[in-house]
């Protein structure tokens, strides 16, 4: 089991976007027993859709998760930037883009590189890079004889 499957309240940050919303940052604190990854899902997506539905600006963020921006190609965890590659970005990006999606060396290779004229052993090196910079061996999954997928305990927000 994860780190980040373990029953822990997990706070959740509801806080304007700048410069659309003057009020002050609303924190939520939420603490899911079990099921900690599909409830945790299931409980996010409620709030966006809540959100939605009051027509205001906000960023939906859970403490200790990452968060991509790719107009600005930023990783951030816990508001300190990671320093992460431009592969290595770019493939957290594609993976936190399809959730719950199993992806070959192949398909990662055309997706995420833009061609297959390198060998499958490089998609393990950036995976196994990208694993310790964030410091977290889980957050990719190797779904053996298959690929890799993003985990679903994995806090990856793009923005």
């Amino acid at each position: 089991m994860s780190a980040l499957a373990v029953a822990h309240p997990r706070r959740v940050h509801l806080r304007p976007v700048p410069d659309l919303a003057p009020e002050p940052p609303v924190t939520v604190t939420i603490s899911i027993a079990g099921g900690a990854a599909a409830g945790r899902d299931r409980v996010l997506a409620a709030l966006r859709d809540l959100v939605d539905l009051a027509g205001t600006a906000v960023e939906v963020e859970v403490d200790g998760g990452i968060r991509l921006d790719p107009g600005a190609r930023t990783a951030i965890r816990d508001g300190l930037p990671l320093e992460l590659s431009r592969l290595e970005f770019d493939l957290l990006l594609f993976l936190a883009r399809h959730p719950r999606q199993v992806f070959s060396r192949s398909q990662l290779l055309t997706q995420v590189w833009g061609h297959t004229h390198t060998t499958n052993r490089t998609v393990d090196v950036h995976v196994s890079r990208l694993r310790t910079k964030l410091d977290d061996p889980e957050v990719v999954t190797t779904v053996y004889g298959l690929g890799y997928r993003l985990a679903d305990e994995a806090a990856v927000t793009v923005v």
